[in-house]
């Protein structure tokens, strides 16, 4: 009897075909690093914390449970935010499949599937892996190990190219350009911003803004969207958030204190609104700073 099988070759979309760094660091809060530029991809994972990445000229902010790529021959280099000290999963690898392109130019909130796939990769990488000099993780020296797992290797290459494959499919994701620091915007952008800045201590609407600057309330949402990447009170919040860290680090004020003088109805939505935007409490980012 004549079998009608048919054999089908698996689909290739993203090949991973050598890998150069993999390592994980507990930085200080003040880490410098000069930069560098190679003919590779970077992956850069916070575990925890927050640190400023450089892509070419522009600046922006990585924070906690965000992933970045630097694309082959970017000048790209980390630093320390000077208030907390970041955890970082990096890892460096050669792929020339068209479809990495899509991966470029973004930063990815990894949802808690994405964070168990990339902490299976880098465990099995690191069972493999080694750096020839682990104090100084940037010389990107990478020696396998003897006596890894049985097939630690091709685990490594699999769980990254899942993990990759993975990303295309995430939609939690901004550009990188929305987070550039001295991101150029008109004027009347300007306006609202430095309104903003203004009045932190209280409580501002829309309508105040408005206001303040002559203009409708549709127009300033409309002018600020057309520039921002958030709106306008999204974005006074995290201002105020953004104050909040500074009180608590200059220790003048309590929680109470500090929830009232930024015009939060309550300690406990301060509270909130503190976690929601830095993923630990009050008390928790006051423990962390480093006296």
């Amino acid at each position: 009897m004549e079998d009608n099988f048919v054999k089908l070759k698996f689909d290739h979309v993203l090949r991973v075909e050598k890998i150069i760094t993999v390592f994980y660091m507990e930085f200080s809060k003040d880490f410098q690093y000069d930069g560098e530029r190679h003919d590779f991809w970077e992956m850069v994972y916070i575990d925890n914390g927050e640190m400023v990445c450089t892509a070419d000229t522009n600046q922006f902010t990585l924070k906690s449970g965000e992933l970045t790529f630097h694309k082959p021959n970017e000048f790209h280099n980390l630093s320390g935010n000077r208030d907390v000290a970041p955890n970082v999963s990096i890892l460096t690898f050669e792929c020339k499949s068209r479809a990495m392109q899509q991966l470029a130019g973004k930063i990815f909130r990894l949802n808690g599937e994405e964070k168990n796939l990339i902490s299976m990769l880098f465990e099995e990488a690191l069972s493999c892996y080694r750096l020839e000099d682990e104090n100084d993780p940037l010389l990107q020296k990478l020696i396998r190990l003897e006596d890894a797992p049985f097939g630690a290797s091709q685990m490594t290459k699999n769980l990254l190219e899942i993990f990759l494959i993975k990303l295309q499919r995430n939609k939690e994701t901004v550009t990188k350009q929305s987070r550039f620091q001295g991101l150029a915007v008109p004027y009347e952008v300007e306006e609202i911003i430095d309104y903003l800045h203004q009045n932190l201590y209280g409580r501002v609407t829309i309508a105040d803004v408005a206001a303040a600057l002559g203009k409708s309330p549709s127009t300033v949402k409309k002018q600020f969207s057309l520039h921002m990447p958030t709106g306008i009170i999204d974005y006074y919040n995290s201002l105020k958030i953004k104050e909040a860290k500074k009180l608590i680090r200059e220790g003048k004020y309590n929680f109470t204190q500090i929830a009232d003088l930024l015009g939060f109805d309550t300690p406990q939505y301060f509270s909130k609104c503190f976690k929601d935007r830095t993923h630990r409490t009050p008390g928790e980012y006051k423990r962390s700073i480093i006296k």
